[in-house]
C-alpha cells in the first residue's frame, strides 16, 4: 500500500486516482445498463459511432493537446490557450462530419441506417471531441482537481440524462441514449468554457497567431500523442467494419468489463508524464516476477467473473470463447507493462527513439490486426495486439539497457 500511494504522488496522486477509478465503474455500470435494454445490433451501432468519434478525436488533436501538456502552467500564453480552444472546436466539426460519411460507409456494408442517427452522430462527435479537448486543456493548466470533477460529472449527467429520456419515451432507445451523451458533453463543455472564458484575457486579434504557434508546438508530439489512444479503440473499429455486425458489441462489452481494470495503471501513468511535464522526479513502477505473477492470477480470475456476470446477466448469446477473454487479458498486461517502459525511456531522454516506436505500434497494430481478425475472426485482434506488444517491448528494453544510468 506504500509503495501504491509512492507511485500515485500522495493526496492530490490518490483524489485523482480514486475519482477516476468511480467515474469509470459508473461509466462501466452505464454502458451495461444501456447494452442490455438495446441489444446486439443497435448496440454495435452505437459502439461504431462512439469509437469512431474517439479515434478521430484522438487523430486530430492528441498532438495539440500534448504540445499544451508539454508547456508549465507559467509557459502557456493566453493566445496559446485561446487558440487551442478553437482549434479543438474546428477538430470537432471535422471529426463530426467524417464520421457521419463512417457511418454511411457502415450503413452500405452492414445494415441500414435511419435518418435521424446521422444527426444525433454529428452532435455527439462534435462535442465529444469538444469536451475531451478542454479537460485535457484543464490538464495543460494542472487543475487537476477540477478536470477530475468534471469528469465523474460528465457520467453522472450521462445516467440522469438517460433515466429521463427512456422514462420520457419520446424517441427511440438509441437515439436516447445518443441524447444523454450529446447532453452531458454539451453542460461539462459550456462548464469548462465559463472556467476558461473568466480566466483567459482574450484578445481575437492574437487568436491565428496563438492557433499557429499551437500548430508548429504539435508537429513534433502528434505521433506519440496519438498512438496510444489510437491503438486503445482501433481493435473494435476494425472488428466492426471486417466482421458481422453482432461480434461488435459481444466484444466491445466483455473489454469494457476486463478493461475497467485500467483505470488503475493509466492513472499512474498519466500522472508520472504529469511530473516529467513539470520537471519533477517520477515514482518508480517496478515490475518483478511477484507482482506480474498476482497480476496475471487477478487476470485470469477477473476473465473468469466477466464471462460469468455475463451469462448471468445478459444470456448465452452474449457471450464470446473464454479464449478470447483471456488473449484480451493478456494483451492489456502486456500494454501496462508497455506504457510503463515507455514513459521511463522518455523520462530518460529516449523521446526521439519513443517517436519511432509509437509509429511502430500504429503501423504493426492496424496491420497485424486486420490480417488477424480476416484470417482467425474475433480471436485475431487481440491475438496481433499481444504480438504487438511484446516486440515493443523487447525494442524499448533494448534501448533503456544502452543508457547506463537507467539501471
Amino acid at each position: 500500500m506504500l509503495q501504491l500511494r509512492q507511485i500515485l504522488g500522495g493526496s492530490q496522486g490518490g483524489w485523482f486516482v480514486s475519482i477516476r477509478g468511480v467515474s469509470a465503474g459508473l461509466a462501466l455500470a452505464l454502458a451495461l445498463s444501456y447494452t442490455k435494454v438495446l441489444g446486439v445490433d443497435k448496440r454495435s451501432i452505437l459502439a461504431f459511432v462512439m469509437i469512431s468519434a474517439l479515434l478521430l478525436t484522438y487523430l486530430l488533436t492528441s498532438g495539440i493537446s500534448l504540445a499544451l501538456r508539454n508547456k508549465s502552467a507559467a509557459e502557456i500564453k493566453d493566445e496559446e490557450f485561446f487558440g487551442f480552444l478553437f482549434l479543438v472546436i474546428l477538430a470537432g466539426l471535422l471529426v463530426a462530419t467524417i464520421n457521419c460519411g463512417l457511418l454511411f460507409i457502415y450503413s452500405y456494408a452492414k445494415t441500414e441506417i435511419p435518418g435521424p442517427i446521422y444527426v444525433v452522430c454529428f452532435l455527439y462527435s462534435f462535442f465529444a471531441c469538444v469536451n475531451m479537448g478542454y479537460q485535457d486543456a484543464l490538464l495543460a493548466i494542472r487543475n487537476l482537481k477540477l478536470a477530475t470533477f468534471f469528469e465523474i460529472a460528465t457520467v453522472l449527467v450521462q445516467i440522469f440524462s438517460l433515466i429521463f429520456f427512456v422514462t420520457v419515451s419520446q424517441t427511440s432507445l438509441i437515439v436516447s441514449v445518443f441524447i444523454a451523451f450529446i447532453f452531458s458533453h454539451i453542460l461539462i463543455s459550456f462548464s469548462t468554457g465559463a472556467v476558461f472564458l473568466a480566466t483567459l484575457s482574450i484578445d481575437f486579434r492574437k487568436l491565428s497567431q496563438g492557433m499557429q504557434s499551437i500548430l508548429n508546438q504539435s508537429q513534433s508530439q502528434h505521433l506519440f500523442g496519438i498512438a496510444n489512444s489510437l491503438v486503445d479503440r482501433v481493435d473494435r473499429f476494425l472488428i466492426g467494419l471486417l466482421l458481422p455486425i453482432s461480434f461488435l458489441a459481444k466484444y466491445s462489452l466483455l473489454t469494457s468489463i476486463i478493461a475497467f481494470s485500467r483505470f488503475l495503471p493509466d492513472a499512474a501513468v498519466k500522472l508520472n508524464l504529469l511530473r516529467h511535464h513539470q520537471g519533477k522526479t517520477q515514482k518508480n513502477i517496478n515490475l518483478n516476477t511477484r507482482t506480474v505473477s498476482i497480476v496475471v492470477f487477478a487476470g485470469i480470475l477477473f476473465t473468469l467473473a466477466a464471462q460469468f456476470f455475463l451469462k448471468l446477466v445478459f444470456g448465452q448469446e452474449w457471450l464470446l470463447p473464454y479464449s478470447v477473454g483471456f488473449i484480451f487479458t493478456a494483451q492489456e498486461i502486456l500494454r501496462g507493462a508497455y506504457q510503463i517502459k515507455a514513459v521511463k525511456l522518455i523520462a530518460v531522454g529516449g523521446k526521439k527513439a519513443m517517436t519511432g516506436i509509437s509509429l511502430l505500434l500504429i503501423i504493426l497494430s492496424v496491420s497485424l490486426i486486420t490480417i488477424g481478425t480476416s484470417f482467425i475472426g474475433i480471436w485475431g485482434a487481440p491475438t496481433a495486439m499481444v504480438f504487438v506488444y511484446l516486440i515493443l517491448i523487447l525494442s524499448i528494453d533494448s534501448r533503456l539497457k544502452k543508457i547506463s544510468d537507467v539501471y
